[in-house]
């Protein structure tokens, strides 16, 4: 395997700027939390196996407990 996923919330203290949670596949060498500050973001979560609709499926898990 040579990729993973994160989930990564990114909010703001602008009310001008929605925040939201985003999936990104990073290369598995990558350090996870790193990777979302460059984001702009916090991690929520860390997807070891390559599978987009998993991970879509995390995000949007993650998007309705964080984003209610």
């Amino acid at each position: 395997m040579d990729h993973k996923w994160i989930i990564v919330l990114i909010a703001f203290d602008d009310p001008d700027i929605a925040p939201e949670v985003i999936k990104e596949r990073i290369e598995v060498t990558e350090d996870e939390r790193m990777a979302a500050f460059m984001r702009g973001g916090e991690l929520l979560n860390v997807l070891h196996e390559d599978s987009e609709q998993t991970a879509e499926g995390i995000r949007r898990d993650a998007e309705k407990e964080c984003l209610r």
